[in-house]
């Protein structure tokens, strides 16, 4: 029995890490830690930064996973608030320049008069990918 738990445990761990590692691959691929950095002045300090940025992730997936409670008061929350509204601001500028991308790769690729075909089979796979998730494999109790 204790067998089957330590596997159980060793599989959730391994599975966690690597969509935490995704997670954190995936923002930076967007450039947000970049032009944070950027914004930081924190160049010389790459190592520091990318340490920090992978521990806030690892003690985020804890609290998150754990529903570990963090008495910060108003001041924290606010400075909580702060922090997550820089970083949702980088993300949204970030995911801006990408979707710039669209066009341009259209464009070279020779896709300029299917472009709108394009954008509504995008918009229509997440419609019916949302009702899937939303209807029939969620539980409604």
């Amino acid at each position: 029995m204790w067998i089957k738990m330590v596997f159980l445990a060793v599989i959730g761990l391994a599975a966690g890490g690597a969509i935490a590692g995704a997670y954190v691959a995936f923002i930076a691929s967007l450039g947000v830690y970049t032009r944070l950095e950027g914004w930081a002045n924190s160049g010389r300090k790459i190592l520091t930064t990318e340490t920090l940025i992978l521990i806030g992730t690892t003690v985020g997936n804890l609290v998150t996973l754990y529903e570990i409670p963090v008495p910060v008061g108003q001041i924290g929350l606010a400075v909580c608030g702060v922090l997550f509204g820089i970083f949702t601001g980088c993300l949204a500028a970030a995911l801006a320049d990408v979707v710039k991308l669209f066009p341009i790769l259209c464009r070279r690729v020779g896709l300029r008069h299917h472009l709108p075909y394009i954008i509504a089979a995008v918009g229509l796979g997440k419609a019916v990918g949302s009702w899937l998730q939303f209807f029939c494999f969620s539980d409604p109790g």
